[in-house]
């Protein structure tokens, strides 16, 4: 194939912090962004993208069934992030199309320092702090208590590479890590080197102070903390996901929040991005919600642009591609 046209899907950052990578792009063809509706039908989606054999896609639109019945020639779709779920892997495969992703090991440090960031920002209340003194309310700041996270108890549900340098982050604290993992990939050694026990779901919710979400989404962890699972955890527990935004029931959690139950919840992801503005978790202050920037560092954005430009290299050179990275842990 002589002419290649290029996609870049609903992503704000790829080609903007680098231009290079854009650059590299655009000696190879024609390269356009589009910022599409995150509910985009896939027919209406493939019918937008007519023309485009080769897409750097972010986490939405879906690229599902639909979208490759109605796709004409599509060589690549390189992922600019981790994971697959919004892409129908098994379609893909059969429209001729290669699907790639982000080495896990390029955003690990981004993602989980960013969970530990939100989650002291929670607890020791920056925002709602920094804010009241930027509105010369000092003697507000007795409102502003928070907790301390040194010698708790922390869980980490999905212990795989992010959620693995959760749990290492998380030990320096000095307290019980507890993580829950049907499939752990962390060898015994280290489970050892960072104080952190192997144990069931239940468990971690009825003993920890703070909870960390990093399992992948899948049929089985869809809405995982959900109204029963909340009822579960300790009274005053602080709960953070910087996984997806479908492992948590929100009504459950604003529910638990609104309550006492949780002490705070803070979150990379929620179930429909973007935000609407009139979301009651942006309502709440004991809820700290980011825009899906957990990898948002120069080093993870310099990464993945790389590996998406590499991906697209290697596929007019009809070249092997690097699918995937394997954590090491120590």
């Amino acid at each position: 194939m002589s002419e290649y046209k290029i996609a870049v899907v609903n992503s704000s950052s790829f080609g903007q912090v680098f231009k290079e990578h854009w650059q590299e792009l655009e000696q190879i063809g024609e390269v356009k962004r589009f910022m599409l509706p995150t509910d985009i039908d896939g027919k209406t989606l493939a019918e937008t993208l007519h023309g485009y054999n080769i897409i750097i896609a972010s986490v939405t639109p879906m690229f599902n069934q639909e979208f490759f019945d109605n796709k004409d020639d599509l060589l690549l779709i390189s992922r600019h992030g981790i994971g697959f779920n919004n892409v129908d892997v098994k379609a893909a495969k059969a429209h001729g199309t290669l699907v790639t992703i982000v080495p896990q090991l390029v955003e690990r440090d981004s993602v989980a320092e960013n969970e530990l960031v939100n989650l002291l920002t929670m607890v020791r209340r920056t925002v709602p702090a920094a804010e009241r003194e930027r509105a010369g309310r000092y003697e507000d700041r007795a409102e502003f208590m928070g907790n301390e996270l040194s010698g708790k108890t922390f869980g980490v549900i999905g212990c795989g590479n992010i959620g693995s340098r959760v749990a290492e982050l998380f030990s320096v604290f000095g307290g019980q890590v507890f993580i829950a993992d049907p499939d752990p990939k962390a060898p015994a050694g280290w489970l050892k080197n960072h104080n952190v026990q192997h144990v069931d779901l239940d468990t971690l919710l009825k003993n920890c102070d703070y909870v960390s979400l990093n399992a992948s989404l899948n049929d089985g962890d869809y809405h995982l903390i959900n109204a029963d699972k909340v009822a579960l955890m300790k009274d005053g527990a602080y709960l953070c996901n910087n996984g997806r935004g479908a492992l948590i029931d929100e009504d459950a959690v604003l529910a638990g929040v609104e309550s006492g139950k949780l002490a705070g919840y803070a979150a990379d992801a929620v179930e429909v991005e973007p935000v609407p503005a009139d979301h009651p978790f942006l309502k709440n202050d004991r809820i700290l919600l980011t825009p899906h920037t957990s990898a948002y560092t120069y080093e993870c954005l310099h990464g993945m642009g790389e590996k998406c430009v590499s991906d697209v290299k290697n596929v007019i050179a009809d070249k092997p591609l690097v699918r995937e990275l394997t954590s090491t842990l120590a």
